[in-house]
């Protein structure tokens, strides 16, 4: 069979969602060389998606500095996630060359590969990935839009003690410059901090697509390696070569696998801690504020609020390692398989060679936060568990 021929189609199906979510930020990286047009939107596109993130985060500061009530203590959970989208959004920025650097090798995998049976691997894995990213996208955007542009309307108008009416927002924030409470500045802001919400899920939505697109990506291409190991010692050969040239495809293969997840690695693993580490912190800020909500029994839209947000927060840290996870799977399956080879029915002594392979095969391959914690099902319940303990540690400070 000839070189995949349908290879860029294959990446366009791989890549969709994710690459229209990037694309709207700025930071979907171009495989040619940009135009001056093309270059002044790239750069209008960041400039505007970073403005956004900031119209939220500054306020949203002055407001917990100046204002000197209950409130400010619940406007820290969404500072949190403003320096996380920041921290996120400036990571896909700055490794824009090296996210290139993997859908290349992406695409490459497409273009080499000549086996009908491997591609069709290479796109089931795909398809989990696809899935995975589409989830992602439902409960951000579904979630988050909710949370910001219809509850602070069954919010309802507040009435102060001075007989003065306000208009909720969906971010509490105060702006030094001008009153947001008055038409059409109301208006004006918060449409503005609805649109800056789109930019924060769209940063982690993008996050999460590219953590998929390139883990499953290598999942499948372990896959393929688990059936060249199977195949180098179940089939006949007409001669030595042969054995020699199947051999010598594999190990290529698994060298290519390593030093691509190396590259993966490299990076998304800062922001990956951040999403994580930042995650778990708000989780337990949201649970006290829940039970503090629960207790004083007064206010039903702010624990809706927050049950949507930690819901949103739990499936969002699943979906990472849940990704990690099945690269896990898939490591293992190949280690398992190397060492159950049937090495003696190699001709001659071409045994000796699979020792290397089942060396390398034994050696972990895992995606980390930030090279101190796995992706993986075991990370998610210590982050489940260590947001319980810091919950119940608030909340003993508080009584």
């Amino acid at each position: 069979m000839l070189p995949n021929e349908q290879y860029k189609e294959d990446m366009i199906y791989v890549t969709k969602l994710t690459r229209h979510v990037l694309s709207l930020l700025g930071v979907w990286p171009s495989y040619n060389r940009r135009s001056v047009g093309e270059k002044a939107w790239k750069y209008f596109l960041i400039s505007i998606s970073y403005m956004l993130i900031y119209f939220v985060l500054i306020p949203g500061i002055s407001f917990s500095l100046i204002e000197k009530t209950k409130v400010t203590v619940r406007t820290i959970p969404l500072l949190f996630y403003g320096f996380m989208a920041s921290g996120k959004y400036s990571n896909l920025v700055f490794r824009e060359k090296n996210i290139r650097r993997c859908l290349k090798h992406i695409e490459e995998d497409y273009r080499i590969i000549t086996s009908t049976e491997a591609r069709d691997t290479m796109i089931e894995s795909a398809k989990i990935g696809r899935r995975l990213v589409t989830l992602c996208a439902i409960f951000m955007y579904g979630t988050g839009l909710f949370a910001r542009s219809i509850l602070p309307f069954a919010k309802g108008k507040i009435v102060t003690a001075q007989n003065i009416t306000i208009k909720p927002l969906p971010c509490p924030a105060y702006f030094i410059v001008f009153d947001a409470q008055v038409s059409p500045v109301y208006e004006l802001t918060f449409t503005l901090q609805v649109v800056s919400g789109i930019i924060t899920y769209s940063i982690t939505t993008g996050l999460c697509g590219l953590a998929a697109v390139f883990v499953m990506h290598a999942c499948g291409q372990l896959k393929i390696l688990v059936d060249m190991m199977k195949n180098l010692v179940e089939e006949q050969w007409e001669e030595k070569q042969e054995v020699d040239r199947k051999l010598a495809r594999m190990v290529e293969h698994q060298i290519r696998i390593r030093s691509f997840l190396h590259l993966v690695e490299n990076t998304l693993q800062q922001a990956c801690l951040i999403e994580l580490m930042g995650c778990t912190a708000i989780l337990c800020l949201i649970g006290y504020f829940i039970i503090m909500e629960w207790e004083s029994n007064t206010n039903s839209i702010a624990v809706c609020t927050y049950f949507i947000t930690m819901t949103s927060l739990m499936i969002n840290m699943f979906l990472f390692c849940y990704t990690g996870e099945q690269l896990t799977v898939q490591a293992e399956r190949v280690a398992r398989t190397s060492c159950e080879l049937e090495w003696y029915r190699l001709p001659d002594k071409k045994a000796r060679a699979i020792v290397l392979v089942i060396i390398i095969s034994n050696m972990p391959i895992k995606i980390t936060a930030g090279k101190i914690m796995d992706l993986s099902f075991k990370t998610y319940g210590d982050v489940m568990k260590t947001a319980v303990t810091y919950f119940n540690m608030l909340v003993n400070i508080a009584d």
